[in-house]
């Protein structure tokens, strides 16, 4: 057992020359002779190899601060001077480098000479130096920011002030006008594009998607009108390029907000700077540009005044002003118009607050000729229109209701409508002067805003502070259609130059586009700009672009991007629209179809 347990010193190898002789091996696979087998125990060791070199790469530089740099060096210089050939010699020189011009730090000045000397000044020059110093002391307000800094500026007697002369300058102004339309166009060239329509949708296009989405191109604002709300906004009809802002008040203001007002004229060609900026010491209400006579702007006033600019002279006088004696009113004018007549007689509308329309003629001289229309009463008696629950103990404090808005019928154009704040619509008369010819009520608040539809002159909404928008068909006194978004008023409300079935609205925190061909339940889509509170909305003449105002001074430029396209026949698209929403009315869908076809 124990010659069994040692391992033997030496191990055999076998010879690969001679065949092996297995004589001496012992078969395992034989039971019988396993217990013979002997078990053997072969130790390995591994020891640790010499490093092999496949590759070495060896650096023929050496370190700047060592001992072998210097002798280096030297054999640098020797190899590119003695040994290389003229082909590879190489000497430093300069080559095609611009002359440099240097200049020495020290320069010779004259010695600075300082004296003592005495001075009397008496009373009388230090009243007269600090009077002149609180005269040319001007403080300038820094733009985005609460701080002030105060200019001093002198000049002397003789010479002409450079600054006055360049501001009473017309071709400086026309200079620096064109010269900022040019700057801006560099910026705002692709957006200015999609205003004017040259970038439009396919119609083959398989991957189209009604969105209903509004794009912002690009917002009006100024450091002077920061603040003040948008009131009122006009394009002008003979340019679509150009409109006329108002910039008052809105909501409950304080008495420091309700000192100015501005009207500023924009243009798209530089929608950084105004073209036109008139300034008033009351807030603007509202504005309209006339169609006859398209340079013409009315300006409606917080005080009740009404003034008419032309925007193409820049004289900044305005063509007429009204006067207290022929329009005594100085309460608000909430909406101005202008009457289209044969003759040649430029004539507005005026809806004020405390229920007066006035009509006004631009004459000769400076001041218009006001002629008080109409006064309003408010209505006790039952109307025609929606039922609305009265309280019998109410008591008005005023026995005339405001006139918030008006619109003159596109076809007849001696009718036009007035909305008051009692939900009641005035139909009335410019041949018949003090009475109306008819009243329905149409909400339950404020009428904010009547427009007929530009593809019928039958069809018309109407919206308000009772939170909806109705649908209305002259000669019926029933809505057809009742839309609401929400609970909020209707600040405003338009029909869609470009597509019939469309409108878009605005309340103070979305703008909505509603689509009756698609749904009447709520909007196709809810846009929103903001924190401020929205006022107003405008289409462009095209109708592919919205105009947005708010209650800080910022009028959004907006692209309708993602609409549906245009249908060939508009009216029959509207009529079907219509002729849908009353299949739940068969007594009023009866109706409309006696009166007649929905149209001429």
């Amino acid at each position: 057992m124990e010659e069994a347990a040692q391992a033997p010193d030496k191990v055999e190898a076998f010879d690969l020359d001679q065949e092996p002789d297995f004589s001496g091996v012992i078969d395992r696979r034989s039971p019988s002779l396993e217990k013979d087998a002997k078990t053997y125990h072969v130790k390995i060791l591994l020891t640790e190899t010499d490093d092999i070199i496949l590759y070495e790469a060896a650096s023929h530089t050496v370190a700047k601060d060592s001992d072998e740099a210097p002798l280096v060096e030297q054999q640098n210089i020797y190899y590119d001077t003695k040994k290389k050939n003229r082909r590879t010699a190489m000497a430093a020189a300069e080559a095609q480098t611009p002359e440099m011009l240097l200049k020495s730090r020290a320069v010779n000045t004259e010695r600075i000479r300082k004296q003592e000397v005495a001075s009397f000044v008496s009373n009388y020059d230090m009243y007269d130096t600090y009077n002149d110093l609180e005269r040319h002391t001007k403080e300038i307000d820094l733009a985005e920011a609460a701080s002030k800094i105060e200019i001093t500026t002198y000049s002397r007697e003789g010479m002409e002030n450079i600054i006055d002369m360049l501001n009473k300058s017309e071709n400086f102004h026309l200079s620096s006008m064109i010269l900022q339309r040019l700057l801006a166009g560099n910026v705002y060239r692709e957006k200015q594009k999609r205003f004017r329509n040259m970038y439009m949708p396919d119609p083959l296009d398989k991957n189209a998607k009604y969105l209903y989405r509004l794009e912002t191109l690009w917002t009006y604002k100024s450091l002077e009108t920061t603040g003040k709300a948008v009131a009122s906004a006009s394009w002008c009809p003979a340019n679509g390029d150009i409109v006329a802002i108002a910039y008052g008040i809105y909501g409950f203001t304080n008495f420091d907000l309700r000192s100015k007002g501005y009207v500023c004229v924009w243009s798209i060609k530089n929608p950084v700077n105004p073209e036109r900026q008139y300034h008033f010491s009351v807030p603007v209400t509202s504005v309209a540009f006339s169609k006859k006579t398209p340079q013409l702007l009315a300006i409606g006033l917080y005080d009740g005044s009404v003034q008419i600019w032309d925007i193409m002279d820049n004289s900044k006088v305005p063509v007429g002003v009204s006067e207290r004696k022929s329009s005594p009113g100085f309460e608000p004018i909430w909406d101005i118009g202008w009457i289209e007549s044969d003759d040649d007689l430029d004539q507005i509308l005026t809806a004020s607050q405390d229920g007066t329309i006035m009509k006004y003629t631009l004459n000769i001289g400076h001041y218009l000729i006001g002629f008080t229309q109409l006064k309003l009463d408010r209505v006790e008696c039952e109307t025609e229109g929606i039922q609305v629950e009265k309280k019998q103990d109410s008591m008005e404090a005023d026995r005339h209701p405001q006139a918030l808005s008006l619109t003159i019928h596109p076809v007849r154009k001696d009718i036009y409508f007035i909305g008051t704040d009692e939900g009641c619509v005035h139909r009335c008369s410019v041949n018949y002067s003090y009475q109306h010819c008819g009243v329905t009520r149409m909400h339950s608040g404020g009428v904010f805003s009547i427009e007929y539809s530009p593809w019928s002159p039958k069809i018309f909404l109407t919206c308000g502070g009772d939170w909806c928008i109705r649908i209305w068909i002259e000669d019926i006194k029933e809505p057809i259609i009742t839309l609401s978004s929400g609970f909020g008023p209707i600040q405003t409300a338009h029909w869609s130059p470009v597509n019939s079935t469309i409108i878009v609205s605005v309340t103070q925190d979305s703008v909505q586009l509603w689509d009756l061909k698609k749904r009447m339940q709520k909007p196709a889509s809810y846009t929103t700009f903001g924190d401020a509170a929205l006022t107003i909305a405008k289409f462009t003449n095209c109708g592919r672009s919205l105009l947005v105002g708010d209650s800080d001074g910022r009028a959004y430029i907006c692209a309708l991007e993602d609409m549906p396209f245009p249908p060939h026949f508009q009216y029959d698209e509207l009529k079907k629209a219509l002729y849908r929403s009353l299949i739940c009315k068969p007594a009023l869908l009866k109706l409309v179809r006696r009166c007649g076809y929905l149209g001429y």
